[in-house]
């Protein structure tokens, strides 16, 4: 017989109410409303009157006949209109146009800054700073504009900027980045400085600066190829007599040996009474690159 329960007891108790959950409502939140948009400041000059400063003008599209070259270029350096390159460059100016703009500065800054040259740029808008090469291929490709940035706060350091692209690009021959070099460091920036700048070691730009301290015989020799850099930045070290007599020998351009510097012997008496004293004698009597000279001709064949 089952468990009888207490009915009475049971309605006794306290039952704690019960509330349903709540069904969400999946109807979409209505949007907020959009901020209101702040007022504009009020324009307290007219802007349409004001010409942009020559930094901020970027890339433009100037006529050839305002630009000017570059007067602090030295002659030659960047405009050679005789060699295969810059024939090349010609023919691409002309199929595909100047793919790199010119660097270019207001006529009127570079005169303030290098006021003996303005004379050089009379009549011009703009000068070339970077570039005078693709202006003078643009030139002579007959075209009668280029592109061009116009930045007047580059004119100090225009030297610098080439000397990074020629990092890149090697067209500049090893004496006209030496003199391009010189231009920073008269500005008062040591070798070192300028060497960390263009990401170079100071032992590169020490050794093309020697360059110029070559007599001009020498540097027409570098820059047609008969004397090789690797010589030169020697010779360039060496007082003006020797690089007169390295001249006077004629090519291939060598340094003076000592004998050479002491001058002509009278006579050189070998003593060949057995083969170690004919060493020996050879030895005393002969320089080491005369040796190895020596050596080269008495194995060369006929």
């Amino acid at each position: 017989m089952g468990k009888r329960v207490n009915f009475a007891a049971l309605a006794e108790e306290e039952v704690p109410d019960f509330a349903p959950t709540p069904r969400p409502n999946l109807s979409p939140a209505p949007a907020p409303a959009p901020a209101p948009a702040p007022a504009p400041e009020p324009n307290t000059h007219d802007d349409s009157q004001a010409p942009p400063a020559p930094s901020q003008l970027g890339e433009s599209v100037l006529p050839i006949s305002d630009i000017a070259g570059n007067p602090l270029n030295r002659p030659g350096a960047e405009d050679e209109t005789d060699d295969d390159d810059f024939r090349d460059l010609v023919d691409t100016v002309r199929t595909h146009g100047v793919l790199q703009p010119i660097l270019v500065c207001s006529s009127d800054a570079f005169a303030e800054r290098y006021p003996d040259h303005r004379q050089a740029i009379d009549g011009s808008k703009w000068v070339a700073l970077i570039g005078n090469r693709r202006l003078k291929a643009a030139t002579e490709a007959g075209l009668s504009e280029v592109p061009a940035v116009v930045n007047d706060e580059r004119i100090p350091s225009m030297y610098e900027v080439m000397l990074v692209e020629n990092g890149h690009r090697k067209n500049l021959a090893p004496l006209d980045e030496a003199q391009a070099m010189a231009r920073v460091t008269e500005e008062g920036v040591s070798q070192k400085e300028l060497a960390r700048r263009i990401g170079r070691s100071k032992m590169y730009v020490s050794q093309r600066l020697a360059l110029l301290g070559l007599i001009p015989e020498l540097q027409d020799a570098l820059r047609v190829g008969i004397l090789k850099v690797e010589l030169a930045r020697q010779f360039g070290t060496l007082p003006e007599e020797e690089q007169r007599a390295i001249v006077e020998a004629g090519p291939p351009y060598r340094r003076p040996t000592a004998a050479q510097q002491a001058g002509p012997r009278s006579t050189r008496r070998i003593s060949a009474a057995t083969p170690e004293q004919a060493a020996d004698s050879i030895r005393k009597l002969f320089t080491p690159d005369e040796l190895t000279e020596l050596i080269r001709l008495l194995g060369a064949r006929d």
